[in-house]
């Protein structure tokens, strides 16, 4: 009786702490087109291109832009990634062409513009600070 009683205790506790399923859907082609899902309280998000790859993932947190985001080029290349905290935006970004190369950087501080660069074939050729 014991056993059973624990092992109701842990099945109900185990019911209690486990995650909703995965909410997606899928381009006329069948393949996926987008993934949500929660996870510690933080709503994110993955969307595909029709031949599957990732195109673009991030995060809300209480209904706010919150940690990582990027966007990916069909081939896999990274084109912007960025950062969020609580819907303000934090850290460098980067901006990359498909062939990987950068092309632009804006910093921020406590969800300010501070600084920006620009690039073309890899040079720096444009800076401010606001």
């Amino acid at each position: 009786m014991k056993h059973t009683l624990l092992l109701i205790a842990l099945s109900v506790s185990f019911q209690a702490f486990a995650q909703e399923p995965p909410r997606q859907t899928f381009h006329a082609n069948g393949r996926l087109e987008s993934t949500q899902f929660t996870q510690n309280g933080t709503d994110r998000f993955i969307t595909y291109y029709e031949s599957g790859r990732v195109k673009e993932m991030g995060a809300f947190l209480e209904g706010r832009k919150h940690g990582e985001w990027k966007q990916f080029a069909e081939n896999g290349t990274i084109l912007a990634q960025a950062r969020f905290a609580q819907g303000h935006r934090i850290g460098t970004w980067e901006f990359r062409d498909g062939s990987n190369a950068v092309q632009g950087k804006l910093n921020y501080t406590d969800g300010r513009l501070v600084s920006g660069e620009q690039y073309q074939a890899g040079e720096l050729v444009a800076q401010r600070t606001y």
